[in-house]
Formats: structure tokens, C-alpha cells, sequence
């Protein structure tokens, strides 16, 4: 993933990939593969990571979770999905007492925080102590059931797109366009979408509301006042008249309240408008909606259990279901064991969702095989465009691509602990692994974030099928975008912009395409396979300021600028070479074809380079650039970076070798050093005013801000398996 991102820092200086050799007349001769003995004293140099031990966490019974868990302790143990946030006042008092929030509360006037807010009987009273939501059994079956309705949508939707290609071109106006794309269709597209035998009549009798309770913890002796507050909040459902017909049951030894909005009665809305149904869809199938319509109800109920105020919303009364004590509730399982290691902290939010019923809803989630999907179906129908056969098996190939991605993944029951405890910390447990990452590699590059003046740092190895099957999806995406492309331009088109736009894509096809595809298959080919999984991302505050013409010369002198880097191994420095050689010929061809267009010799330029310590920098010789504004490529037997900082780069690569062996995503954001090069600037500004003409308005709002930020010290994000169970933890370190 990252290496991606390395490819699009250096495609547009393709030339600096010239450090792929050490000079461009020499064609380095690759070294003889390593001895048995060699390999393994370079094995022996970074030791592989160990799996973490399991922590040794107390295990909790369900009463002693019940007393950090809060509305858990009701909740049945087929509950599929739980957002429970908790110390909601602790946090809001966090909240409010940080600088960055008195600030925007004074900027901003948001109002928060008066003494009044959160007075009984107010509503802000409901989100004073805790607030949990947790969608019961079913859940994930009725999500999929909605996800295969709107991918199905964008299926029709996507084929009307493509049917109204040809009329676009003809008339230059896009109104059909954007009606398609509005989901505006005509009877005919409902018509057919209702007779989806998998996502239109057969799929709406399944619909069903799964049941959601969302529970607000009252305040002492406050339950009646708040249970009465969402009573009122829902009694505008008794306007629907007939249709909301009101409803009471006991639960728990608990009477709770409200409505039920009649299927039948709704139905009988429809029976009454049958002439104009029957105008979209057939008899039987007009008879089959107004009947699924007619068993579906919707419940909408509130009432008071314990110190909570419930409300729920479900299809059927019976499936609010409050366990009867906490060892017969989800507690008493191990759905909620990870906060069994957090137990002593001050949570501030718990997540939970089951492993199949996640896996079910991200199952049901079409991605873009479904607009591939709707397009193929689409030129498929329609002659407009002529033979799309060709087109037609491109958007197959991207729908299979991605399918073949998608199956990388994997899910787990995911548990997720917000606390308290030198700042915020997040720690996650299981979740969906999208199979980008090698957990198991032992990544070499990881300390090169400890400088002190590093803002930003990311770390991670590559997984090797993921990055495989990912260049193979984009490289499908691209075909296909440009297969469209010059199908669409090949119609006769109006006069206006579509004119321009097919002018311009006859000249990129005729003059630019071999070369553009030649580069691109350089960079992903060997330039990818000359380097290694693993990369890091460095960006300091500490380099020099361009000389740059324009730029004051106290700003040159004194002044501070950003420096990146990206760093990998190389595993083989002569297809480095070859890359680079691919790339200097369809570079060279790239701007003579635009010198002939333009009239005006635009020679290629030729790379300078410099040697220090076994490593070779290449660059452009442009009078503005110095040693740490020197956007090149630097390039030795083992490492490789490309950065805009020649230094950066030789001290990181200096480095690069001293690993001590880390796992996983590691990434870093340093608040402290962004304030200080922030403080600087502005000190540098103020010293110099003319240097930088600003409005002393808007130089003072950034010194608020830059003060506003003191709070947060930095932030980090370790995600890595341990045992086999996928883990992320997130600190943000706060004063």
C-alpha cells in the first residue's frame, strides 16, 4: 500500500529514478546471491518479532462487568451490535476544560457548557451519565436485505447511465444523465426491479425493522422525568391517525409505551392508489407488495428499567427482551471479556459486534463490481455505443478483480475499549483484516521515526498477494476507464465541450498512451519488484527553506520547511536499473511529442548526482534547490528513498540498517514538534513582517490555534496479531 504511495511521489520526477543504476552510462552487473553463511549472519542481525504473551487480565463475572458496563447488564446474549458510550458528564467536563475547545466554543459561540444544559428535565439531561444503542438478533439479515435494495438501485441506475451514453453525445445536454443518476427511472426500470427475484418483491417480504434499543442512564431520581422525555419525543407518531395505532406491554415487570404503525393500514393506502400501481408493475406483483406491506409493522415503544429510559423501535413487540439478570445477559459470555483488561480504567465508550454478523453485512455490500455490474448490463441492451463486447468483458475482469481482492479479507467478533489514561487510548480487538498488511514480517524500519523533530511517521510491510491482486484490480479500473473513454469519444458528438473533450482524448490515445502505459508498467513492474515490502513515511519540520524567487531572504536564512521522505530495501538493484531505463525512453518520447505540439524544443533533462557513503543521489541541477529542498532519489546496494531532502534521506538511509525489529502498522503524529515549528514561523514572521506580507488578523488566529493545541503531545497507532487475534491500539497523549 505504501509502496503505491511511493509510486505516486515519484511519477512525476520519473527521472530521478535514474539512482536505480549508480551512473546512467553504467549498467550495474547484480551481485552474486548471498552464501548459506551470509544469510544467516543477516538473519541473526534483526530477530524476528515473537508473538505477544496473552495479557493476564482479571477474569470479571458478570456482576463486576455489570458495574462498568452499565445497560449490558439487560441486554439478551443474541444482542449482535452495542455502541455504548459511558461517563458521558467525565467526558463532556474533559471535553469542555481543553484548550482547543474553549477556543472553538469562543470562536464559534457553540453554547456548550452552561450550567443550565443539562437541567432535569432538559434534554441534554437524556446524555448526562451514559448512552448505549444495541441492535438485537436479526440485525445483520435485515442490513443485507437493505444493502442488496440499494445495490440493486445502483445496478438499474448504473445501466440507465450507460443507455444514455449515446443520447448524451448526440445532444451535448446531460438531463438524461443526471436523471439516471438521480434514480429517477421510468415504470419500466420499476418494473423490472420489483421482478429481481433477489432484490425486488422476494426480497421486500423478508424486510423487517431488527429491533434497536437505545438506553439513556438517568440521573438519581430522575428515570420518570427522562423516561417521560422520550415518550413525548414520539408522540407525533399519533398524527398518522389510523395507521399508528397505540400500544402497551409489560416487560420486566415494566410497563413501556407507545405506537405501532399498522402495515395494514398502510397497505390499505396502497389497495386505494391500485390503478396507479398497476401502471408500474403487473397484477401479481402489485398483490405481493400490498401483502408484505400489509405483516410489516413497526413498533416505536419507551419505558423505564432500572435507571435507564429505553427506547425501542422493532417490527413485533416481542422482540424487546431484557435478560433478567446480569449472569443470564450478554455479560456473562465472552462477547465482552476484552474490557475485562480494562476494568480499572475510566472507560469512556465500548463497541462490540459479532464476527457473523459483521461478515453478513459486509458480504452484502456491493462495491464497484455492482457499478461494473450495471454498466455491462447496460451496453449490453443497448446498441447505441455499437459492438461493446470488448467493454463488456473489461467490466466482467473488474468485478472478478475485485471479488479476488475482497476474498484476502477476513473477520473476526470485534470489541473495542475507549478510557482514560494518560490522554485517550483506543484498544481494538479482532474486526475485518482486509489482508493489505504481513503481520509476521519483522519490519526493519520502524525506529526511523524516534527523531525528536519528526511530525509524521508510518511504517509497515506489504502483504504480497494483496498488493498482487491490488495492481491487478487498478490496472483493470484504468483499462476500463479508458476503453469507455474512447468508446464514448467515437460517437458523433455536438459541438461545446464533449467536442474538446473527444479532441483531447484522440490526442492522448494517438500521441501518448504507448508511452503513458510503458511508464506505468516500469514503475509497478520492476521498479516494485526491485524494492521490498516493507516502507516507511518520514516528515520533519527541520529542512531548509527553498530559494525559490519571490521568497524573502530572512525566510531563507532563518526559516524552517517540511521534508518527506518514503524508504524501502531494495531486493534488487538491477531491475531498479532497468525501470529506470524503461522510464527515461518513454519520458524522452513523452516530451518530444509535446515540444512538436507546441512548436518549442523541450529537451530532456539530464540528472545530476552526488556520492556519500556508498549511497547515490540523483537530482536536477535548478538553481533554487539546496541539500534540503532536493526532491531526488537516493539509492545504495541494500536501501532506497525517495524524498524531496537530500539530507533527510542520507541520514534516514544512515539509519536504516540499525534496526531493532518491530510488527505490524505502526504511525506517529508529533503535536509538540508541529507547535514548535508553528511558534517558530509565526516568531519568524513577527521579526520580519515584510518578509511575508499577512494580515495580523490572521496571524494572531493561528497563534490562538497553535496555543489551543498544547493540550495533545502525540499520537500513535500500533495494528498488529497477537495469539492470532487481530489488534490495533490508538494513544492520544494529552497534557
Amino acid at each position: 500500500m505504501m509502496k503505491r504511495m511511493m509510486i505516486g511521489m515519484v511519477l512525476p520526477a520519473a527521472v530521478f529514478l535514474a539512482a536505480c543504476g549508480k551512473k546512467q552510462e553504467e549498467t550495474k552487473v547484480p551481485d552474486a546471491p548471498p552464501t548459506a553463511a551470509e544469510t544467516m549472519v543477516e538473519t541473526a542481525a534483526v530477530k524476528p518479532v515473537e508473538p505477544a504473551p496473552v495479557p493476564k487480565v482479571p477474569v470479571l463475572s458478570p456482576e463486576e462487568r455489570a458495574a462498568k458496563l452499565g445497560f449490558a447488564r439487560y441486554l439478551p446474549q443474541d444482542t449482535e451490535v452495542i455502541v455504548s458510550l459511558l461517563n458521558l458528564s467525565k467526558t463532556v467536563k474533559r471535553t469542555q476544560g481543553s484548550k482547543l475547545w474553549q477556543l472553538l466554543n469562543s470562536e464559534m459561540e457553540l453554547g456548550m457548557g452552561g450550567e443550565n444544559e443539562t437541567a432535569p428535565g432538559g434534554p441534554a439531561a437524556l446524555f448526562e451519565n451514559e448512552m448505549t444503542l444495541a441492535f438485537g438478533k436479526s440485525t445483520a439479515e435485515q442490513t443485507g436485505h437493505f444493502l442488496t435494495l440499494s445495490n440493486a438501485r445502483t445496478r438499474l441506475m448504473m445501466r440507465a447511465v450507460a443507455m444514455a451514453l449515446p443520447a448524451v453525445a448526440e445532444s451535448g445536454d446531460s438531463a438524461a444523465l443526471m436523471q439516471a443518476l438521480s434514480g429517477d427511472g421510468d415504470s419500466a426500470m420499476i418494473r423490472e426491479f420489483l421482478a429481481d427475484p433477489e432484490a425486488g418483491v422476494s426480497l421486500l417480504e423478508k424486510l423487517a425493522m431488527p429491533p434497536l434499543c437505545i438506553a439513556f442512564r438517568a440521573a438519581p431520581d430522575g428515570g420518570e422525568v427522562a423516561a417521560q422525555q422520550l415518550a413525548s419525543m414520539i408522540e407525533m407518531l399519533g398524527m398518522l391517525g389510523e395507521m399508528a395505532v397505540a400500544t402497551e406491554v409489560e416487560k420486566a415487570g415494566q410497563m413501556f409505551s407507545g405506537y405501532t404503525i399498522s402495515g395494514e393500514k398502510v397497505s390499505e393506502m396502497l389497495v386505494a392508489n391500485r390503478p396507479s400501481m398497476e401502471g408500474m408493475m403487473d397484477s401479481e406483483t402489485a398483490d405481493r407488495l400490498v401483502a408484505a406491506v400489509a405483516k410489516n409493522n413497526l413498533v416505536v415503544l419507551t419505558g423505564l428499567i432500572g435507571d435507564y429510559a429505553v427506547l425501542f423501535i422493532g417490527s413485533s413487540a416481542d422482540d424487546l427482551v431484557f435478560a433478567a439478570s446480569p449472569g443470564e445477559s450478554l455479560l456473562a459470555g465472552d462477547a465482552l471479556a476484552f474490557c475485562d483488561a480494562h476494568a480499572e480504567k475510566e472507560l469512556a465508550a465500548v463497541v462490540y459486534g459479532r464476527g457473523d454478523a459483521i461478515k453478513r453485512m459486509i458480504d452484502a455490500s456491493g462495491g464497484l463490481a455492482v457499478i461494473a455490474d450495471g454498466l455491462r448490463e447496460g451496453f449490453s441492451a443497448s446498441d447505441g455505443l455499437g459492438d461493446t463486447r470488448d467493454l463488456e468483458v473489461l467490466l466482467r475482469m473488474v468485478a472478478e478483480r475485485e471479488s479476488a481482492l475482497r476474498q484476502l479479507a477476513s473477520t473476526e467478533t470485534t470489541g473495542t475499549a475507549v478510557f482514560f489514561d494518560d490522554g485517550i487510548k483506543i484498544e481494538s480487538y479482532g474486526g475485518t483484516d482486509s489482508g493489505a498488511s504481513d503481520w509476521a514480517a519483522s519490519n526493519k524500519l520502524g525506529h526511523l521515526g524516534d527523531g525528536e523533530n519528526v511530525v509524521l511517521f508510518a511504517n509497515m510491510t506489504a502483504a504480497a498477494a494483496y498488493d498482487e491482486k491490488m495492481r491487478a484490480y487498478f490496472e483493470a479500473l484504468m483499462e476500463t476507464g479508458y476503453a469507455l473513454t474512447m468508446k464514448f469519444t467515437a460517437l458523433p458528438m455536438a459541438d461545446g465541450d464533449l467536442t474538446r473533450f473527444k479532441e483531447m482524448a484522440g490526442i492522448f490515445d494517438s500521441k501518448f498512451r504507448a508511452d503513458t502505459v510503458a511508464l506505468w508498467d516500469a514503475l509497478s513492474g520492476d521498479f516494485c519488484d526491485g524494492l521490498g515490502s516493507e516502507s516507511a513515511l518520514v516528515i520533519d519540520l527541520q529542512g531548509g527553506v527553498p530559494t525559490i524567487p519571490g521568497v524573502a531572504q530572512e525566510l531563507v536564512d532563518e526559516g524552517k520547511f517540511p521534508r518527506f521522505s518514503l524508504v524501502a530495501p531494495v531486493t534488487d538493484r538491477a531491475k531498479l536499473a532497468t525501470a529506470w531505463q524503461g522510464m527515461n525512453l518513454s519520458t524522452t518520447s513523452i516530451l518530444a511529442k509535446i515540444s512538436e505540439m507546441n512548436g518549442q524544443e523541450i529537451p530532456m533533462q539530464k540528472p545530476i548526482s552526488s556520492e556519500k557513503n556508498d549511497f547515490t543521489t540523483w537530482f536536477f541541477p535548478l538553481p533554487f534547490f539546496n541539500d534540503d529542498f532536493l526532491p531526488s532519489v537516493t539509492v545504495s546496494d541494500k536501501w532506497f528513498a525517495a524524498s524531496t531532502s537530500k539530507n533527510q534521506a542520507l541520514d534516514l538511509l544512515a539509519k536504516a540498517g540499525e534496526a531493532n525489529a518491530t510488527n505490524g502498522l505502526n504511525m506517529m503524529m508529533n503535536f509538540d514538534a508541529l507547535r514548535v515549528f508553528m511558534n517558530q514561523s509565526l516568531d519568524l514572521l513577527a521579526k520580519h513582517p515584510d518578509a511575508l506580507p499577512m494580515d495580523e488578523e490572521d496571524l494572531e488566529n493561528i497563534r490562538k490555534l497553535t496555543a489551543a493545541m498544547e493540550d495533545f503531545e502525540k499520537l500513535t497507532v500500533h495494528c498488529r496479531r497477537e495469539n492470532g487475534v487481530l489488534r490495533s491500539s490508538i494513544h492520544l497523549k494529552s497534557r
